[in-house]
This record gives structure tokens, C-alpha cells and sequence, in this order.
């Protein structure tokens, strides 16, 4: 009996790596999956606001600088802006509006994300212009600081070490009661 110890220690070494393949997770695209149970989840109000039923938070469906059609599409082009102005922005529609718009903090944009799905993590039903793009947060509005928060909707990570010039786009909130 001839035994080829290499060749076998070689055959075993690919059949034990083609085995660990199937360990590698795929996340899916979140265009490429069912939405949530949308019904449960958010209560839709007018003029492309939403209301989330675990959190009582109201959020706009779309980017700033876009508006909601009614067909669940996002029609204009989103603003990318330094992080003081899209706090000035976001100061500027609430006075204008008199809703107590806000930027929202990581934690609450947190809740909006999938864990099921990536590019970007948001359900593209519940905000269908969705981007995958850092977003500017209200955490870390130090005046002294040179830098501020975002959040990365491919997959939800955060960073608090973003220059303020950076020009991102950002999303508005508010925990006022709305009909």
C-alpha cells in the first residue's frame, strides 16, 4: 500500500476549506427583501411623514431637500450640507412649519434600520429615497469640537469623528404628536 502523504494532506486541506464557505453570512440589499409588516410598525400621516409605533417618533419619509409625491417615491435632489447647516436647515422648517423638527440622535436612527439588510439598511417602502450615504446626527453639537456624528446606512455603523465640513445628507424627526 502506497501511501501519498502530501497529496492527501493537500485534498484534505481544500475539502476542509471549501466546508467553511458555507460559514460567510450574506446580508441581502434591502431593495431585494419584503418590507416590514408595514401596517404595524408606522401609522402613515399626510404629506410624507410617518409615524413609528414603537418609538412615537415622527419622521419624514424622505432626504431633506426632497419632497414625497404620494406614490411612495422622493422627488427632488437631497441636500449635502456641513453639519451646522443642516442644523440651521432643520431650525429654519421647524420655525417655518411648526412641527419641532430635529436632526435625529444615533439611537433613534438606529431604530429605523434593518439588522436583516444592508445598501442601504432602511426598508426602501417605509422611505423610499433612501441613501447609502453618511447622515448627519444631533449627538456631538459641540461648538468647540471640529467634529460631529453620522450614521452609514449601507449597514448602520456610526462615527462620531466626522469633520463638520463634510457634506452629508441627513433625515428629520420629532416627537411632537401629529395627525
Amino acid at each position: 500500500m502506497n501511501l501519498d502523504i502530501p497529496k492527501i494532506l493537500a485534498i484534505s486541506i481544500a475539502v476542509m476549506s471549501l466546508g467553511g464557505c458555507e460559514r460567510v453570512m450574506y446580508t441581502p440589499s434591502c431593495t431585494s427583501i419584503a418590507p416590514y409588516d408595514y401596517g404595524l410598525r408606522f401609522s402613515t400621516l399626510r404629506n410624507g411623514v410617518i409615524t413609528d409605533n414603537e418609538t412615537g417618533l415622527s419622521w419624514y419619509r424622505c432626504p431633506f431637500g426632497t419632497n414625497y409625491n404620494g406614490l411612495n417615491a422622493c422627488i427632488g435632489t437631497p441636500l449635502f450640507v456641513s453639519a451646522e447647516n443642516a442644523f440651521l436647515s432643520v431650525d429654519e422648517t421647524a420655525e417655518k412649519s411648526a412641527v419641532q423638527w430635529r436632526l435625529p440622535t444615533i439611537d433613534e436612527f438606529k431604530t429605523i434600520l434593518r439588522g436583516d439588510c444592508e445598501n442601504p439598511a432602511l426598508d426602501p417602502v417605509v422611505f423610499p429615497g433612501s441613501l447609502v450615504e453618511n447622515h448627519w446626527t444631533s449627538d456631538n453639537r459641540d461648538q468647540e469640537s471640529g467634529f460631529s456624528c453620522a450614521i452609514y446606512t449601507y449597514q448602520g455603523a456610526s462615527s462620531c469623528r466626522l469633520t463638520k465640513e463634510n457634506l452629508f445628507p441627513f433625515m428629520i424627526v420629532t416627537d411632537q404628536k401629529l395627525n
